[in-house]
């Protein structure tokens, strides 16, 4: 069995999780505080997540590494679908990265993590992705109407998304790379879901038993 070190929020976490899950291999999830920097130099010799401890104490981080690594030990029925059209999406999505920033940072600890249980983990997580927006958590939230309208023009105008459900319920490389972001915006009131975006953030968190935020969504 092997054990992910991760956090809630972080999209390169849910790469690992969805991953892991969808494999069927036994393993421990263990969610630090996002101010525990001690564990993950203990680990891998910096403060990084998602972190994959094998068995015998071998660590590794990087996500993609790690899963490449989850697949080398998953079946042959859990292998991955290969890559299509993940990077003009991403691509796409990029374009909109700062107004999702503004957007999902200040919302990652207004709602419930565990990574963010104690106020000094909070306010760790503050103090580095305010100097990253270069405004305050308050300014990009009362701003949030500004960064509305622009995300919610990046999800109609969103490239087609393959569901699932139409290729044997089976997980591609194309899903690892494009559904963290989705899954991440699902913690935003206010957003106008095209159907078919919708039905494959749900149909991709169902197959890899991602959590959800749309009850938490402020």
């Amino acid at each position: 069995m092997f054990t992910l070190y991760q956090y809630l929020h972080c999209p390169y976490c849910v790469r690992a999780d969805m991953v892991a899950n969808y494999s069927g291999l036994a393993h421990k999830k263990v969610m630090l505080l996002n101010d525990d920097e001690k564990t993950c130099i203990d680990l891998v010799g910096v403060k990084m997540v998602p972190i994959l401890q094998t068995e015998n104490g071998d660590a590794m981080g990087e996500s993609l590494d790690i899963v490449a690594k989850i697949l080398a030990m998953a079946p042959q029925d859990k292998q991955l679908l290969p890559q299509s059209d993940a990077g003009s999406v991403t691509e796409y999505m990029g374009e909109y990265g700062s107004a999702i920033n503004h957007l999902l940072y200040p919302r990652n600890i207004m709602i419930e993590q565990p990574e963010f249980d104690t106020q000094s983990a909070r306010d760790y997580f503050q103090h580095k992705k305010e100097k990253m927006l270069g405004n305050s958590f308050d300014t990009s939230f009362e701003n949030s109407d500004t960064y509305l309208e622009q995300v919610n023009g990046m999800l109609a105008g969103m490239p087609t998304l393959t569901l699932p459900s139409t290729r044997g319920n089976q997980l591609s490389w194309d899903d690892v790379y494009i559904f963290p972001t989705l899954r991440n915006l699902t913690m935003v009131k206010g957003l106008a879901w095209p159907e078919a975006v919708l039905n494959y953030v749900v149909e991709v968190a169902s197959l890899t038993n991602v959590h959800l935020y749309n009850d938490q969504a402020v």
